[in-house]
């Protein structure tokens, strides 16, 4: 049995997930995997597609109990064209959903329904030679382009739920609340450590901006919930302050560095509320967390990521990959730990592969740490950026706008994905809708701009 429910036995009578009027024991939440579990074959990879249901939750622990599967998730925000390269690149034996059902009743066979949640059976043949140290494969970006996942082990994940869990302290006590999708890892972490410590899980579908996610706050009294930096910069557009809620305990943030006056903003709920701010900076490749700022330092040091986790290690390279040792110098991360991923699947065969990483990960970051060792990040060395906690590669998004032929140059302050245009002026709020569903994101955060660059060769 997968580590997450080791402990449901001491648990077992504990609410493990509230869905609605539902109340999941551990116990039952055992028993309930299990009726989707005896459908499920040894040696396999599976597809999952996430959405924060309970059901969700109930096929995730099936799969991961049984014995040598690979499991492979997505988010069901992503595109069926995606999903069906997924399927294509890696030919799952089951695929578990609740959105594509017509779509797979078409090519595959339906064994099962849970609730909302249909399994299917694909008629691709039984697998050979699979490493079964993948254990999860988790998507690491945001676009529909190339279907690059990550592989992490069984041991990646509890060596980071462990480091989690404790630097938190969670305890079967708490309550949180779902306020990101678990087909990513920052979402799919705060379940995985929750359900661990035998804590209550509240899964939430409605967004800060509904009534319904506050009174499902009140109602269960939650404890915590987390979110990336643009979540906390509508909550503090809401006046986060002025509410009363005092069943929350902490806060946690990742996916991204918030503003200054953000930062402050939270920094002043911390002194005035007593609700403890946990910064938290990671990677999908790391499993995800790399480092933890306390509530106590982000108090002095609100702008940092903190120190490295219990047993992991960071250092700073500089361009000649060596080693920098004096402080309030910057240069490209580099995280050592047990946590680290195994490396990249394109495809099924890359299912074969061990650990290329050898626990170490070049995180293309770029940062400084000071004379405490506290560490600060300053840019990045690869072409990337974070909006909504999803990562995108700036290469690629030139490349989608290059074959609809749209000549452009893309960059980003850590703020707004920032298209420079080179023709086309006339069709800014076309290319901002475009990439908008491109990339699933609200175009808010997408700037479309004439070009300022005088030579086109920096468009290539």
């Amino acid at each position: 049995m997968f580590e997450i429910l080791n402990n449901s036995r001491k648990y077992k009578n504990n609410i493990a997930l509230i869905y609605g009027e539902k109340n999941i024991s551990y116990d039952n939440l055992v028993f309930e995997s299990n009726k989707i579990q005896k459908f499920i074959n040894s040696n396999t990879v599976s597809l999952l597609v996430a959405d924060n249901y309970s059901d969700f939750v109930v096929g995730y622990l099936a799969f991961l109990r049984k014995k040598n599967t690979i499991n492979i998730i997505v988010d069901s925000s992503f595109s069926i064209e995606f999903i069906d390269k997924i399927i294509k690149s890696f030919k799952p034996n089951y695929i578990y959903s609740s959105r594509l059902e017509e779509h797979l009743d078409k090519q595959f066979r339906k064994i099962s329904t849970y609730n909302a949640f249909t399994l299917h059976s694909t008629n691709f043949p039984s697998h050979k030679n699979l490493n079964y140290k993948n254990f999860l494969l988790l998507t690491t970006s945001g676009t529909t382009e190339s279907p690059k996942l990550v592989r992490l082990s069984k041991q990646n994940l509890i060596n980071n739920i462990n480091n989690i869990s404790n630097n938190l302290k969670i305890k079967k006590s708490h309550t949180t609340i779902t306020t990101m999708p678990m087909g990513y890892s920052y979402g799919l972490s705060i379940l995985n450590t929750h359900l661990y410590k035998g804590a209550k899980i509240v899964i939430n579908k409605s967004n800060i901006l509904e009534k319904k996610f506050w009174e499902k706050i009140r109602k269960h009294k939650v404890n915590s919930f987390g979110g990336v930096p643009e979540f906390y910069n509508f909550l503090k557009k809401i006046g986060f302050k002025k509410k009363t809620y005092s069943s929350i305990k902490y806060l946690t943030q990742a996916g991204g560095k918030m503003s200054s006056s953000t930062l402050e903003y939270f920094q002043s709920l911390t002194k005035e509320k007593k609700i403890k701010f946990y910064v938290m900076y990671g990677q999908t490749e790391a499993g995800p967390r790399m480092s933890i700022l306390n509530w106590k330092m982000f108090l002095k040091k609100n702008d940092s990521i903190g120190q490295p986790l219990k047993n992991c290690r960071i250092e700073l390279i500089d361009k000649k990959k060596n080693k920098i040792r004096k402080p309030n110098i910057s240069g490209e991360i580099v995280f050592r730990g047990k946590n680290v991923s195994l490396g990249y699947a394109k495809n099924v065969n890359d299912l074969k592969k061990g650990d290329v990483n050898k626990k170490t990960l070049f995180t293309g970051d770029l940062a400084f740490r000071d004379k405490e060792n506290y560490y600060y990040i300053v840019g990045r060395k690869k072409n990337f950026i974070k909006l909504f906690g999803k990562r995108f590669d700036l290469k690629e998004v030139k490349s989608y706008l290059n074959s609809k032929g749209i000549k452009v140059r893309c960059y980003t302050d850590d703020t707004k994905l920032k298209i420079s245009l080179y023709n086309n002026f006339k069709k800014k709020p076309y290319i901002k809708n475009l990439l908008s569903k491109y990339l699933n994101v609200n175009p808010n955060y997408i700037l479309v701009e004439n070009n300022t660059v005088k030579n086109f060769k920096d468009f290539n």
